[in-house]
């Protein structure tokens, strides 16, 4: 369960004391893996690895091993694995939360795009052809 940064102060405002806190809230500030999120998410969405894996346009093993908790996803990787279910903005922020990474900020040129391109649904090579268009970088 996702709480407000402002709940969670309220209750360590009130607790007794911090272990009380803590224990209570241990899994809400622990938060949930990649691995964990991106299981969520393919059975919320009926899909199955490698359909997420072709459209997010990476190869290889590598994607798999995000999947697996093997190997520690960058943030360019998960907004790709974005792009491969389509994820709201919303499931994309909380994406690269989960996996360290900071989230989109629409004050960066290049995170704007992304966003943009997440709220119209584009494909991963239609958001690449904007980002190639407008002089960003592309995801490879």
């Amino acid at each position: 369960m996702e709480k407000s940064t402002e709940l969670l102060q309220s209750e360590l405002k009130n607790a007794k004391n911090p272990a009380d806190f803590f224990e209570k809230n241990m899994q809400v500030l622990k938060g949930k893996t990649v691995q964990e999120f991106l299981m969520e998410l393919l059975i919320k969405y009926n899909l199955e690895r490698k359909d997420v894996v072709v459209k997010s346009g990476l190869t290889g093993t590598y994607p798999y091993q995000i999947f697996d908790g093997k190997k520690t996803a960058g943030r360019d990787k998960l907004i790709q694995l974005a792009f491969g279910f389509p994820l709201s903005l919303d499931e994309t922020q909380h994406l690269l939360k989960y996996g360290g990474h900071n989230e989109l900020y629409v004050k960066v040129k290049r995170d704007a795009y992304v966003m943009f391109a997440l709220e119209k649904k584009y494909d991963i090579q239609k958001l690449n052809e904007l980002l190639f268009e407008c002089g960003e970088k592309t995801f490879e």
